[in-house]
């Protein structure tokens, strides 16, 4: 499981990247367990609610399925599902979602939600900023 030390490892990296770029948008963090319950969360100076519950469900995503919320976007959509065919509210196919998954055995620990970057790159890359910092 995701200890106390490993979620603010890289909540630290990924507010330390904020920083660097003062021109980015509000931007919100969050990190789950891998049952989706939220461990760590932070977020910049006018972030707007909708992103703050965004960035979580992000996190939730990748967690309980244990893939990028945009590789999850994309399985639904070959399906011919939306968000609304799942039976989870909490289940969002938007990209900026990644598992936290132990590289020793490949479970799934958690996962990284990002929130108000460009969709995909911005998001996806803060995200990963954070997944580095936890060293696993």
């Amino acid at each position: 499981m995701l200890d106390f030390d490993q979620c603010q490892a890289a909540m630290n990296a990924m507010i330390a990247e904020c920083r660097e770029h003062s021109d980015w948008p509000p931007v919100v963090m969050a990190i789950v367990d891998d049952t989706g319950n939220l461990l760590s969360y932070a977020r910049t100076d006018r972030s707007p609610l909708p992103i703050t519950r965004n960035a979580i469900k992000k996190a939730y995503t990748a967690a309980v399925n244990g893939e990028t919320s945009e590789v999850f976007a994309e399985e639904i959509r070959a399906r011919g599902w939306s968000a609304s065919d799942m039976t989870d509210p909490m289940l969002f196919p938007v990209p900026g979602g990644v598992p936290v998954v132990n590289t020793k055995d490949g479970a799934v620990l958690g996962g990284i939600g990002v929130a108000g970057l460009p969709a995909g790159p911005g998001d996806d890359d803060l995200a990963l900023v954070g997944l580095k910092a936890m060293n696993l």
